[in-house]
């Protein structure tokens, strides 16, 4: 079990070297990167990614709770807060008076019902979060198997992506005690 947020596990760039096994790519949301913690008490947390700094979004951001209602308590989500507006428009999403509406990107469960998932591969976990039923403004991301990484980078940039992340299908979620793990399981390329 957890007693608070957990280090969030991040991607390397991609320099061109080949990759073993299967890929899916998902695409580079420009947001800022958020923990959701869903405690066995039903209290609701929102982290920012940079715990060093100590970001706790929970108190301006508690208005996103009710949507988080149907989730299974002893939960931890893995998530890009992003705006209607695009990235600018995030800080007016901690104001009273929001500017534009937030959206919340959901790519990843590393705890549900105070088990943690991260030595399950992504494919099984990102099942496990397809079960769950996510309310606007929070929703899976989108994701592919990963064919051909130019054409499949042109195609999300296209449709409005930084780039793209691409992540080996078998890739466990480490979460480090004193600080991120970066891992090679993940790759970010923009």
């Amino acid at each position: 079990m957890f007693s608070g947020p957990v280090w969030l596990m991040q991607p390397i760039p991609y320099f061109g070297e080949e990759l073993e096994g299967e890929w899916i790519y998902e695409p580079k949301i420009d947001g800022w990167r958020m923990e959701i913690i869903i405690y066995e008490d039903r209290k609701v947390e929102f982290w920012g990614r940079r715990l060093e700094k100590r970001p706790n979004w929970t108190e301006a951001l508690y208005y996103l709770t009710e949507y988080l209602k149907n989730l299974p308590p002893g939960t931890i989500l893995d998530t890009e807060l992003y705006s209607t507006g695009g990235r600018r428009f995030i800080p007016t999403l901690f104001a009273t008076k929001r500017k534009e509406e937030p959206i919340i990107y959901v790519f990843d469960i590393i705890y549900k019902e105070g088990k943690f998932l991260g030595e399950l591969s992504l494919e099984k976990r990102k099942e496990i979060l397809q079960r769950l039923k996510f309310k606007k403004p929070f929703q899976l991301i989108e994701y592919r198997p990963l064919r051909d990484i130019k054409r499949d980078f042109q195609r999300m940039v296209k449709k409005g992506a930084e780039g793209i992340i691409i992540k080996s299908i078998d890739s466990p979620y480490w979460i480090g005690k004193d600080g991120p793990i970066a891992t090679h399981y993940w790759r970010k390329i923009k």
